[in-house]
């Protein structure tokens, strides 16, 4: 009876997540929200449903052991063994059935009344197998009348402490830039360290109502953060990543089969589980971080699909996706190549274990290193003082059995993933990029590394302090610890102010570039703390990761060419162009002149560029440097309307030797310029055409046989698909021009995009007819008119 319920209702499941992907669009984003929501609210009730299904079969098992007693035997040892796995499944059905109810009461539909009324009897449910000794609890009222105004308070004050720091201008003195540097590390570490305290009083305000609604608990215990929390960067939309320690007597007086202990163990499970749906109420989990099995289900792909967009990410705990877990239930959800569980509820002697470096690698997610960062939260600050003890007595003693190796070999990694000259290489390529990725990881991991190649292991610890203690110790000198604070700063800054203007925890920021090319790529972080902050930012951390690099604690400034390529890769022309006039670039290298050409040809200053690209062009280059000054001096030609046959026969020839194995070489720029100019300049409409379609033919053919997404492709296409518009347009034939634009918008602008778009342009419009708004050259006339009206229709 219990598996054919099973299969029933994972059958019943699967017909409403079907159904849910019927409302969604091809990138799987839901179309009606409030068409959605129904789903979403059938879906929560499913996994109430689930959990009544574990529930019966938890109290079946029980009563089987009830009747045939309780002595060793082989059946009885399989009920016992059972008995966790069905408790489990119990508790995470019902977190899922509350994010779910919850997620579907954020879509605001018509039927909100009757979801709320769900949710409330959910809330019951959990309450009455949590075995609380309260009478009520109403977790709404709770959740609306205390947490919601306790977490409105931290976000008006930081939006406020915020408004109040300012930008540096560019033109003050080195003096006075650093008394505005030093103001500026005062007032973020001072913000942060506000922020840290406000949340971890929400966090130990949530927990003592779990405390007070449970009962006196069975033996002390400790709630810890983890995470941003204990580095004190966290901000008010961040998740709660944090453990559960016990009193080491637990272990003292009960073997850990006992009643007893076990017994210790459910009551805080079932804690955390009223702890997580506390959370969920306030309706800031997206669904994805509970990993609903025919949503996003990781191991398989068919049913990791679910994109939501719509529940705003904010405070909740840390995703349920096997890499994450940082939540006291932790990973209980085996795999083929990792098949263990990792809990963390334990005493203090039990968790001190996950430091262990076999531990630590198994899990996957450098647990025993998140687990040397902890933060006091509620309960006993005994127990945490003593875990604290345990940690740093552990971490010397690793020190000497080769935790160092450990260290290198994930910094290696860290390498990979957040070097900033492979970011800022890529950066001009994307169509959004992510600020924490880009800008907040690669200072704060790296300074996080030296604390711990040097130590470290206060708790809690933020950069701030790392550096403190470096200084202190005459490992940095003031200068060296000024700049990497200062970055420190900016990084968090920048961070905070994105999370606070979107009202959620939203790193991606998107560059609305394929109609404007010189628009910077950046212009978001500009606008957060302003360019002199943003290209410091970038200039120090270059200098720390070289430290790395190097194995040296000694700071090197970047040199011409390191200050060209960050200028040129933030899109910052006028700047590097105007640098360039004033004669501050001497004897750079030819990789620097290409992007001072570029600089140059952007800041409509073409005659300069093409005189220096074409000596350029004399000297040794690179293939791509070849490319790279062809494709400047074609810009500058068509900009000017000017005729070179020498540079369109080499364009050409590029050009008729592309092929799908070079493509993406850079010949596919020198095929567009050749294209462009064909089109522009001699207005052979018919043959531009032809490279354009040639070329995308090759495009979407290396799309098609790419295993991996080349972020190339995400801006060559749309880029060639709307050269194509241009030649059709040119032709006569707006029908098919119009339909070109039209899958620009479609595929490959985000929504979002599209409507910032279709205000500037409609703003734009307005002024069409002043010399300063129109776009500068024939061809952008008309790919600036033209899109209007496609705009417009």
């Amino acid at each position: 009876m219990s598996n054919t319920m099973k299969d029933f209702l994972w059958k019943k499941e699967q017909s409403i997540a079907k159904s849910l992907r019927d409302c969604c669009n091809q990138k799987d984003e839901e179309k009606d929200i409030k068409e959605s929501a129904k789903f979403l609210h059938q879906l929560g009730l499913v996994y109430k449903e689930r959990s009544e299904e574990y529930e019966w079969r938890f109290t079946f098992a029980i009563a089987v052991l009830t009747l045939i007693g309780n002595s060793p035997s082989r059946i009885t040892d399989l009920i016992r063994n059972a008995l966790p796995a069905i408790l489990t499944s119990i508790r995470f059905a019902l977190i899922r059935s509350a994010a779910l109810m919850n997620a579907a009461i954020v879509r605001k539909p018509s039927n909100v009344n009757e979801i709320k009324n769900d949710l409330d009897k959910l809330h019951r449910y959990v309450l009455k197998l949590a075995k609380i000794q309260r009478d009520q609890f109403d977790v709404d009222a709770y959740v609306n009348e205390v947490v919601r105004e306790k977490i409105k308070s931290m976000r008006e004050e930081t939006e406020l402490a915020l408004d109040k720091l300012k930008h540096i201008p560019d033109d003050v003195s080195l003096e006075r830039a650093h008394e505005l540097e030093m103001d500026k590390i005062d007032r973020v570490k001072t913000l942060q360290d506000n922020i840290a305290a406000k949340y971890t009083d929400i966090m130990k305000s949530v927990s003592d109502k779990c405390i007070e609604v449970m009962g006196k608990p069975p033996c002390g215990y400790c709630v810890a953060g983890m995470g941003s929390l204990a580095r004190k960067e966290i901000t008010p939309y961040s998740d709660f990543e944090h453990i559960i320690l016990l009193d080491d007597k637990l272990l003292q007086n009960h073997d850990e089969n006992s009643d007893q202990y076990q017994s210790a163990l459910e009551y805080f499970r079932w804690f955390s589980v009223l702890f997580h749906v506390i959370i969920l109420r306030l309706g800031e989990t997206i669904i994805p971080a509970v990993s609903v099995p025919s949503l996003n289900n990781n191991q398989i792909k068919e049913h990791n699909w679910f994109y939501d967009a719509h529940t705003p990410s904010g405070i909740s705990f840390d995703g349920m996706v096997l890499h994450a877990c940082k939540f006291p239930l932790g990973r209980q959800e085996k795999t083929k190549n990792k098949p263990w569980k990792t809990e963390l509820i334990k005493p203090v002697t039990k968790m001190v274990e996950y430091l262990d470096t076999d531990v630590d690698l198994k899990n996957g997610y450098h647990l025993g290193d998140i687990l040397t960062k902890t933060s006091f939260v509620s309960g006993s600050n005994i127990i945490y003082e003593e875990f604290s003890r345990r940690v740093t007595s552990q971490m010397q003693t690793s020190q000497m059995s080769g935790q160092n190796e450990l260290l290198k070999q994930q910094l290696e990694e860290d390498f990979k993933n957040f070097n900033m000259v492979n970011h800022l290489d890529t950066l001009s390529l994307k169509s959004s990029f992510n600020i924490k990725r880009v800008v907040y990881r690669s200072s704060t991991l790296f300074i996080a590394a030296l604390g711990r190649f040097n130590s470290i292991y206060q708790s809690p610890c933020s950069c701030y302090d790392v550096i403190e203690t470096l200084k202190g110790r005459g490992i940095f000198d003031s200068e060296t610890a000024h700049k990497l604070a200062y970055a420190v700063s900016i990084a968090c800054e920048v961070r905070l102010k994105a999370y606070c203007l979107k009202g959620k925890q939203d790193d991606m920021t998107q560059k609305i570039c394929l109609f404007d090319p010189t628009e910077t790529f950046i212009s978001d972080l500009i606008e957060a703390v302003g360019e002199k902050s943003i290209i410091d930012y970038f200039k120090i951390t270059w200098s720390l990761q070289t430290m790395f690099i190097h194995n040296s604690y000694y700071m090197v400034e970047p040199d011409l060419n390191t200050n060209i390529f960050i200028l040129k890769a933030l899109g910052m022309f006028g700047r590097l162009s105007k640098d360039w006039e004033e004669g501050k670039f001497k004897q750079i290298n030819s990789s620097s002149m290409v992007r001072v050409i570029v600089a140059l040809n952007n800041t409509h200053k073409d005659e300069s560029a093409i005189s220096i690209g074409k000596t350029l062009l004399n000297q040794p280059l690179s293939h791509g440097g070849t490319i790279a000054t062809l494709c400047v001096i074609a810009k500058c030609l068509v900009a000017l309307g000017r005729k070179d046959d020498d540079i369109c026969k080499k364009l050409k020839d590029l050009s008729q030797n592309i092929s799908r194995n070079n493509v993406l070489d850079g010949r596919w720029e020198a095929s567009e310029a050749y294209g462009n100019y064909l089109l522009h300049v001699l207005f052979d409409h018919e043959q531009a055409l032809g490279i354009f379609i040639n070329l995308q033919r090759l495009l979407l053919s290396v799309r098609q046989s790419s295993n991996k997404t080349n972020i190339s492709l995400q801006l060559f296409i749309p880029r060639t698909l709307q050269s194509i518009a241009m030649c059709l347009h040119y032709n006569g034939n707006n029908k098919q021009a119009i339909k070109k634009l039209e899958e620009i918008f479609e595929e490959y602008i985000q929504p979002e995009a599209t409507v910032i778009m279709q205000l500037k342009y409609k703003n734009a419009s307005t002024h069409a007819n002043t010399r300063e708004s129109r776009p500068r050259t024939r061809a952008n006339c008309i790919i600036f008119d033209f899109s209007m009206t496609v705009l417009r229709e």
